[in-house]
């Protein structure tokens, strides 16, 4: 089975219905987790998958709000009597993941959060492409947050995350003609959600990291009138979408 699922679809604010900005992706039966803020590690549960068996991870950049919840799914691997870890976990992300990692460590003590028995592979993605066993994904610097957007594609269709992003040029290259697209729409106004959506025809957006509501009929209409043919809906924490 291969879908993606939201698993939150919230910022730094505590919300009872949304959790901080993660997506998790299947792709072939392989979990592989797009960021972790905070409270993802229940969230997982709730998608049906236990801390153990996700053996990859991509932080899109540093924000507490994308990483927080790294240190409650380590220690679980670390310590879970129900589910400990048994298999390496990789962490892929921008310069800085080492220093990050380490500095986790460093407070919490080796022990705290990793056994002899695995280990916690860091990889610093400094191209604009890398690899998670046999599948391919562009890692794209979308200003201002030192952010790095995960795009790839599946069966002949294309998808794109952006994490936190402005609107701004390179955020309309990073989606455009896509077949789905996740969008901070936390950090730009409704008139540049409209305009991203017109100038990149992503044939379905999806507004995520949600620091207000949105009401995505209005900017469906907003947008069909300067030209957009796709879809504008607002995400919502476990929302899924079938990759076929």
């Amino acid at each position: 089975m291969s879908s993606l699922t939201l698993l939150g679809t919230g910022t730094c604010q505590i919300e009872f219905e949304r959790r901080a900005s993660s997506v998790l992706l299947e792709l072939d039966g392989m979990p592989i987790l797009f960021d972790c803020g905070h409270g993802i590690v229940q969230r997982l549960l709730e998608a049906g998958f236990q801390h153990n068996e996700v053996d990859h991870i991509v932080v899109s950049h540093f924000h507490p709000d994308h990483v927080s919840d790294l240190i409650p799914f380590l220690q679980a691997g670390a310590w879970s009597r129900r589910n400990p870890r048994g298999s390496d976990l990789h962490i892929y992300g921008p310069e800085g993941l080492r220093e990050l990692i380490d500095g986790f460590m460093n407070v919490f003590g080796p022990s705290g959060l990793q056994q002899p028995s695995y280990s916690i592979c860091v990889h610093e993605v400094t191209g604009e492409q890398f690899s998670i066993g046999p599948y391919r994904f562009d890692s794209i610097s979308l200003p201002p947050a030192g952010n790095r957007g995960l795009r790839f594609e599946w069966k002949g269709k294309r998808y794109a995350l952006t994490g936190d992003s402005n609107f701004h040029e390179q955020e309309i290259a990073f989606l455009r003609h896509v077949d789905l697209a996740i969008i901070d729409a936390g950090h730009i106004e409704d008139d540049e959600i409209v305009q991203l959506a017109v100038a990149s025809q992503a044939k379905t957006i999806v507004c995520s990291h949600l620091y207000r509501e949105i009401n995505a009929p209005r900017l469906q209409v907003l947008a069909e009138k300067t030209g957009y043919t796709g879809t504008i809906i607002v995400g919502r924490d476990l929302m899924s979408f079938v990759l076929h």
